[in-house]
């Protein structure tokens, strides 16, 4: 009987020396296997698993911390993770400004236009009675932005 309690006591003392490594371990693979999740780390101390990074939303920041209480031996879990929207895709405006930015400064063949995200850049000269009439085109574009740098002669 004697031999029984301490084969017990020594199962159970084996079953709780699981190392904060391996645990670690166990819970990165877990989040590594979820792309939406690559910029999240975990550490754990003492079984208390700490998550840090970032996400694109409070949803994949729950998910995360679900997860990782999931994984055995974890008694807890610390959510530091921050949630950073995704930066808005303006390819398509951009495509449609470029693509009347040509037609456009036909007329004003002393100016240049670059677009990226959304912003349109003007350099070169204009005369000032041809300026609010080229901006108030570019507005009809609905752009982000416009970044006048002309010279006005």
């Amino acid at each position: 009987m004697a031999l029984l309690v301490l084969a017990l006591g020594i199962g159970a003392t084996s079953c709780n020396n699981v190392s904060d490594a391996e645990v670690q371990s166990n819970a990165q693979q877990l989040l590594a296997s979820n792309p939406e999740l690559d910029n999240v780390l975990v550490t754990v101390e003492n079984q208390v698993a700490t998550l840090t990074g970032t996400v694109a939303d409070d949803a994949t920041k729950s998910y995360a911390e679900s997860t990782v209480a999931g994984v055995e031996n974890v008694k807890s879990v610390v959510n530091q993770i921050e949630v950073v929207p995704a930066a808005p895709d303006y390819t398509s405006l951009d495509e449609s400004i470029n693509a009347a930015l040509a037609d456009l400064l036909k007329e004003y063949n002393k100016v240049t236009a670059t677009v990226k995200d959304g912003v349109i850049q003007l350099k070169g000269e204009i005369k000032k009675s041809e300026q609010s009439g080229l901006l108030e085109k570019l507005n009809a574009l609905n752009p982000i932005q416009i970044v006048d740098s002309t010279t006005v002669k």
